[in-house]
């Protein structure tokens, strides 16, 4: 269980072509967005500023990137690729002042990996090293009905309640003002941050336990996030240096989540 580790560079072999092509592709688009950005971006006499920008941005999205794709093809190394990018990107949000999402990923990504591992071991094809999917059946309607629930819920809570953890959970002000004024529907901004909460938390237990139908609720989270991340840009553009790379990684999890729904549910068996 470390970095050492032969497994990682296993299961990269075990990628087929066109997934190392576009892997390869994304991990390049996030380095020079990177040195782009982060050129023009840093404060040279901030340490802070130096270590977010060159080495703790381009670390989160090029892990987060790696963890995604192993998902996708049901390879275990993901779970180790996954205590990297939720480390590293907790750091961003800390560092932000998303403290919602410093809480999601220190607090429940970054231990829901050792679930993984533990859960996902025992599960994998002699052969090909991937792990044996499932498919929800009918249960989906009682993960729906819970997911709105829960989605609502929270929402009001944000809205309504003062406190450390209804605070964290929001985004920054310029963001609200920015949705209330595209939407003119004042719960815009707490419907947004509750959806991805919810919908993140849904989408990696039902990873955690190998079913399928985890990947429309990633779909989701990454088309909501995409387009949080592009509020920050707007709102707040000396951002630059460390949301470019952080929506480029959104944007290839957009794609493989899409490409981890078709490969998981052509071998999705029922539950």
């Amino acid at each position: 269980m470390n970095l050492g580790n032969p497994m990682l560079w296993q299961d990269l072999t075990r990628l087929n072509r066109y997934e190392r092509y576009w892997l390869a592709a994304f991990l390049l688009i996030i380095m020079l967005s990177t040195l782009w950005f982060s050129s023009t971006g840093t404060d040279w006499q901030s340490w802070c500023s130096i270590t977010l920008n060159w080495l703790i941005s381009p670390l989160s999205a090029i892990s987060g990137v790696l963890c995604v794709v192993m998902v996708a093809k049901g390879l275990l190394s993901n779970w180790i690729w996954g205590l990297i990018s939720a480390s590293s990107y907790g750091l961003i949000a800390l560092t932000s002042g998303y403290y919602g999402d410093w809480l999601l990923n220190w607090f429940y990504f970054l231990p829901a990996q050792f679930f993984i591992y533990y859960s996902w071991r025992h599960q994998l094809h002699s052969e090909t090293r991937q792990v044996r999917v499932r498919r929800l059946g009918w249960h989906w309607l009682w993960v729906l009905v819970v997911v709105g629930v829960g989605v609502t819920a929270l929402a009001q809570m944000l809205n309504g309640l003062d406190g450390f953890i209804s605070d964290a959970l929001k985004r920054n002000s310029a963001v609200y003002d920015s949705l209330q004024t595209l939407t003119g529907f004042d719960l815009s901004g707490p419907l947004l941050d509750a959806s991805t909460v919810v919908l993140q938390i849904t989408a990696q237990l039902l990873m955690i336990r190998m079913f399928a139908a985890q990947w429309p609720f990633w779909i989701a989270t990454n088309v909501l996030t995409i387009f949080a991340w592009s509020l920050v840009l707007l709102t707040t553009p000396d951002s630059a240096p460390y949301a470019v790379p952080t929506l480029l990684m959104w944007i290839a999890f957009l794609i493989n989540s899409v490409y981890g729904a078709v490969s998981w549910h052509r071998g999705a068996k029922i539950a």
